[in-house]
């Protein structure tokens, strides 16, 4: 049976509106929408405008200068963000603040920005975090790695974790 170009039309615009602008923002890269709706007024990087920027009270993000809640603010129109990548950033800016400055100081002479050191060094294998190519998982290889303390390196694994997101950085 061979479709008509209206038929294809109308197919492709149904397939186009079913996806929920939740589900494009949750699959989302939270860098790339940065880069591209903050950086252009901000620091070039995240990482640098949480630490310059950005400080936790009373379990909210506020300004560093302003004291306004960053949530509130993105809420009314700041960067022009959408509801649903309001959350991805917010996701983004709690985790970078959790990490603190740890990757910074510890492993970014070495491995580079943790987005890139992540995406193209390691994986997701049965939910745990491991090397591309070595297989290890990177919580028990920080043990003797990096001069982490045993706390901290649950809060790199879990910041590096979140930067390898999608099923291609699934191993299994």
């Amino acid at each position: 049976m061979r479709l008509q170009f209206p038929t294809l039309v109308a197919m492709a615009i149904l397939a186009l509106t079913s996806i929920s602008p939740v589900a494009l923002a949750q699959s989302a890269d939270p860098h790339e929408l940065y880069e591209q709706r903050c950086s252009g007024c901000h620091t070039d990087h995240a990482r640098d405008f949480v630490q310059e920027s950005i400080l936790r009270a009373d379990g909210k993000l506020i300004g560093r200068d302003s004291s306004m809640d960053v949530r509130a603010f993105l809420a009314r129109g700041h960067g022009k963000l959408s509801a649903a990548e309001v959350e991805v950033m917010m996701t983004h800016l709690t985790s970078v603040l959790d990490a603190g400055a740890l990757f910074r100081d510890n492993c970014v002479i070495c491995h580079g920005r943790a987005v890139l050191f992540a995406r193209s060094q390691l994986g997701i294998r049965n939910e745990v975090l491991v090397g591309r190519y070595s297989g290890h998982a990177v919580a028990e290889f920080l043990k003797t790695h990096g001069r982490l303390e045993a706390a901290e390196i649950g809060v790199v694994v879990e910041a590096l974790a979140s930067q390898v997101p999608g099923d291609s950085y699934r191993l299994n």
